[in-house]
């Protein structure tokens, strides 16, 4: 993914709104001088002149209704996908105005199906009986990667290979993720981009709290150029955890009252240590097709290096593996000055935007200074789009998407990344600190035993369930498993290649 010029024509657009007025850099207000204004509105014209639509004008599809089930995981995430009026929050605006332009240049009815995982709804069962019965019920579907990825092996899902308007080679489509989530050439079942605000929201960073750094080192510049300068590592996380805690209470134990450098849990935080890293568990050969790789020395140096960190590091706080420590427990520590590091999310700075620590947004750092950059893996909660095999509009619906996927690019996308995030949750503006923003926005990672994991019996989250255990013998692990892990990858394969559709 890479960074939109097109970003800062709504960021200038909006700078003198109220949602300026309660932010900038250490607590003081944004400024925004005329000459900046001036460059944005040259760029702007440059922009309007340069991104365009693939899609033509002039389609109109009768005023037909198209069924969009989309499940994404949090309930509270369908903001996404799409809003029941304008409010005048910027995010909200940008999605509705989006369905409206939609719905009027392709003369459509929108009408979305909401499902959310974590309630109980397993969509690719809905789906998979849907398919399988012959039923018409969907024209676009939208769900977790996850829980959609298997449901390929059943072939029912369209292959949207060459259809006519998707256009996947634009910016506004990740080509890395597609690809990621396909095998060979001439097959693509899944696709992702800025067709949904998912795939960002759940790119992994650390929030770190100002006031503890700046209590223990120079300030928060100091870890910016850190970062920056390409030292921000594993080994550099580990000491200053092990520096950062203090027994509050004084009562001789390290339990909840103390203060930490870190805390962690022992799920999906630990998948974006593993592949910021740069651990890969698969490559591709020429033909595009994934080759286990996973079982090597750098492997089984970072698993021993993340177990210490766990349960070997004093400054290192082991919460309960849920969304209570997730989303309460440690965000409220974090607040209370008693963590350095809270690992999360994009939308973790949401989680914080009413609390009153002040914090600085960095990644999560390289295996060493050997990296050649930083790495922000997308969640394997993030939302991916498909079309089933029982689809009677195909053309309707490729067009759909691929403005659907523009629009995202030229007006969503920018209205939560630099708006929402850049500015409305974000504690700093500085020239800095938006550099590492894009830092992590602009590396997006993934991995195709990540996104199949559960079908490749469980390789892409072997680190995961290593440390889960309290165990740290990658090699013993994996050779345990290994042929179990290449027997299910050889079963994916064939599978995948032999589908007709």
């Amino acid at each position: 993914m890479k960074t939109k010029a097109v970003f800062s024509l709504l960021l200038a657009a909006l700078t003198l709104t109220s949602v300026m007025a309660s932010c900038g850099g250490d607590g003081g207000e944004a400024v925004v001088t005329t000459g900046a204004d001036a460059a944005v509105e040259t760029e702007a014209v440059e922009t309007e002149e340069t991104i365009k639509s693939l899609v033509p004008d002039g389609l109109d599809f009768g005023g037909d209704t198209m069924r969009v089930l989309s499940s994404s995981y949090f309930e509270n995430d369908s903001f996404t996908m799409h809003v029941d009026e304008a409010t005048g929050d910027v995010v909200n605006d940008a999605v509705y105005n989006r369905n409206l332009a939609l719905e009027n240049k392709f003369n459509v009815k929108l009408a979305y199906e909401d499902n959310y995982l974590n309630g109980g709804t397993d969509i690719a069962v809905t789906i998979r009986k849907s398919v399988q019965a012959g039923s018409d019920d969907y024209d676009i579907i939208f769900g977790c990667q996850y829980n959609l990825a298997p449901l390929v092996l059943d072939n029912i899902m369209l292959n949207l290979d060459g259809l006519e308007y998707l256009h996947l080679d634009q910016p506004w489509w990740y080509q890395n993720h597609i690809q990621e989530m396909s095998i060979g050439h001439g097959k693509t079942y899944f696709v992702t981009g800025d067709i949904t605000l998912n795939v960002l929201r759940n790119m992994g960073c650390l929030y770190v709290n100002k006031q503890l750094y700046a209590q223990h080192y120079e300030g928060i510049e100091e870890m910016y150029d850190e970062v920056l300068d390409g030292k921000w590592t594993f080994d550099r996380l580990s000491q200053m955890c092990t520096d950062m805690y203090q027994d509050l209470n004084g009562d001789g134990s390290f339990d909840e009252d103390d203060q930490y450098g870190i805390g962690v849990i022992t799920a999906n935080l630990t998948d974006h240590f593993t592949y910021a890293a740069g651990i890969r568990a698969t490559t591709r050969d020429a033909d595009n097709i994934p080759v286990l790789m996973m079982n090597n020395e750098k492997t089984v140096t970072h698993t021993q290096k993340l177990y210490s960190l766990y349960y070997e590091n004093p400054g290192v706080r082991v919460f309960t593996a849920d969304y209570n420590s997730l989303d309460i427990l440690m965000p409220n520590k974090f607040n209370e000055n008693e963590l350095l590091f809270l690992p999360g999310w994009f939308y973790t700075a949401e989680l914080l935007r009413n609390k009153e620590v002040d914090y600085a947004v960095i990644p999560f750092p390289k295996y060493d200074e050997s990296e050649p950059t930083y790495l922000s893996l997308a969640h394997d909660i993030s939302v991916t789009a498909c079309l089933p095999t029982t689809c009677t509009k195909v053309e309707q619906s490729t067009a759909i998407m691929e403005e659907m996927a523009f629009l995202g690019y030229r007006d969503v996308l920018p209205a939560y990344y630099e708006v929402a995030i850049k500015v409305k949750y974000n504690r700093d503006s500085t020239d800095k600190a938006i550099q590492i923003l894009d830092i992590i926005h602009d590396n997006c990672t993934t991995d195709f035993a990540f996104i199949y994991n559960y079908a490749l019996g469980g390789v892409g989250l072997i680190e995961r369930d290593l440390i889960g255990g309290k165990k740290s013998d990658f090699a013993s692990m994996y050779a345990k498993k290994e042929k179990t892990y290449e027997k299910k990858l050889a079963e994916l394969i064939d599978v995948f290649t032999s589908i007709d559709s």
